[in-house]
């Protein structure tokens, strides 16, 4: 859109219990925008990328070219904005995990929703919380020469994921 690459960085991979992911997002009763996947295939589960609102909008602005501080709502564009990020990294993490696993996994069209991080994360978290202690949280970052925001990463399997994936070798 803007004639310059937005350049992706994951920063640091944290695995955290399940009962403490949503603190690494905010508070349960802040504000948070997350553009949320579901995948399927040879696994199925969820992703999230989810960003305190001024990031989204943040976000926005850079994909957009413009200034700083320009973008103050969510509106059409701007939630077709951040659904085309969190279908780019989506993608790329997907297709990453089915290269090196020998997987078949399909994204679904991202939806974007703003709400608070109690509803939101609990809502992803419900099921994982059934079976699984721990969760994988990638802190990533988007940039330009001249600016750079971060956001979070969340990917859940779901609860038949691991029953319907292949072994992988030296795991």
């Amino acid at each position: 859109m803007i004639d310059q690459e937005i350049k992706v960085t994951a920063l640091s991979l944290e695995e955290v219990s399940m009962r403490n992911a949503s603190a690494l997002i905010g508070k349960p009763d802040d504000m948070m925008v997350g553009v949320y996947l579901l995948f399927s295939g040879s696994a199925s589960g969820q992703i999230m990328l989810a960003f305190q609102p001024q990031t989204a909008f943040e976000l926005v602005d850079m994909a957009m070219g413009t200034p700083s501080g320009t973008t103050q709502e969510l509106g059409e564009m701007e939630r077709s904005v951040l659904a085309e990020a969190g279908n780019v990294v989506g993608s790329f993490f997907l297709n990453a995990v089915a290269d090196h696993a020998s997987l078949r996994l399909l994204p679904t069209p991202p939806a974007v929703v703003m709400d608070m991080v109690g509803s939101l994360i609990g809502a992803i978290l419900a099921e994982a919380l059934q079976e699984y202690e721990t969760v994988f949280v990638i802190r990533i970052s988007f940039s330009l020469p001249d600016r750079q925001i971060e956001g979070r990463f969340l990917v859940l399997p779901s609860l038949d994921s691991h029953a319907n994936a292949p072994e992988c070798e030296g795991a």
